[in-house]
């Protein structure tokens, strides 16, 4: 049933139509397509395929004397966004992201786990950044590949450009619910910090998928540190994004989960800015 739902949802948004869009040389505000290649709302079609793996995990001991688990071994994931712009009878952009992973967990088997929807819808846009929140949801993963209930909650993201278009910051947060032993429990608070710099001709630096986490049950963090180094190859209807990222668990108090000592991502994103 959870699956034949995700096909479905991915089927009834990859409906629209790929090429159809009309672009323009910036986005509302006055954004470049540079800088909007990297902004996880502006306003574009955005059809991205990653691989993370090659992890090496931390085998220390936890407060109660066991060994610190090892988690999963890598993960391909395919990330639509499926813009709905403003316009008379809607008043606010809608940001639609499915997330769909692909994990080959501790034991070395490959199984769906750790997919999302979220629909953020951009309250609030000012000449350099915006502001948006909506609702999450959380799918329920195949047996031995993550949490097996189904999670409901809500995502929020502010961003701010700066430096004319040459500096990109933002913050990202997610919270959802799940039922754990039949109670309702709140998963890990993700808090998401993005910073990206221009380096010139598509090239650009960030600190990566720096995903904080914190866990409500027993006050653990989770602190990583990432680097990205990528490219936008800017066309006139489209563009193409890359990067390469590597990143490590900078530092885990009271963290129970596993930790990956280092970690490298591969992605690649074909975009289509939708014309306001």
């Amino acid at each position: 049933m959870k699956n034949r739902l995700i096909i479905l949802i991915l089927a009834g948004m990859i409906s629209f139509p790929l090429f159809g869009q009309e672009e323009e040389s910036s986005s509302k505000g006055g954004q470049s397509r540079e800088s909007a290649a990297v902004d996880p709302t502006a306003a574009q079609w955005s059809y991205q395929f990653a691989y993370e793996g090659f992890y090496n995990y931390e085998d220390d001991q936890l407060e109660d004397g066991s060994t610190r688990p090892a988690g999963d071994q890598g993960f391909f994931q395919f990330r639509l966004v499926a813009p709905v712009p403003k316009t008379d009878k809607i008043p606010l952009t809608i940001l639609p992201r499915l997330t769909i992973r692909v994990k080959q967990n501790s034991a070395g088997d490959w199984g769906i786990g750790g997919s999302d929807l979220f629909i953020l819808g951009i309250i609030n846009q000012w000449a350099s950044g915006r502001w948006g929140i909506g609702p999450q949801i959380n799918f329920p993963s195949q047996e031995g590949f993550g949490n097996r209930n189904w999670g409901l909650g809500f995502a929020a993201a502010v961003t701010q450009r700066a430096i004319d278009d040459k500096l990109f910051l933002a913050l990202l947060f997610q919270q959802a619910w799940t039922k754990v032993n039949k109670e309702t429990q709140a998963t890990s608070l993700v808090i998401n910090p993005v910073i990206v710099y221009q380096i010139g001709k598509g090239w650009y630096v960030g600190n990566g998928d720096f995903v904080i986490r914190y866990n409500w049950q027993n006050g653990g963090w989770f602190f990583p540190l990432g680097l990205r180094l990528g490219k936008a190859w800017i066309r006139p209807n489209n563009t193409i994004n890359a990067y390469l990222e590597w990143a490590k668990s900078a530092a885990w108090p009271g963290w129970e989960g596993p930790v990956a000592s280092h970690s490298l991502r591969i992605n690649f994103q074909f975009q289509i800015p939708v014309k306001f």
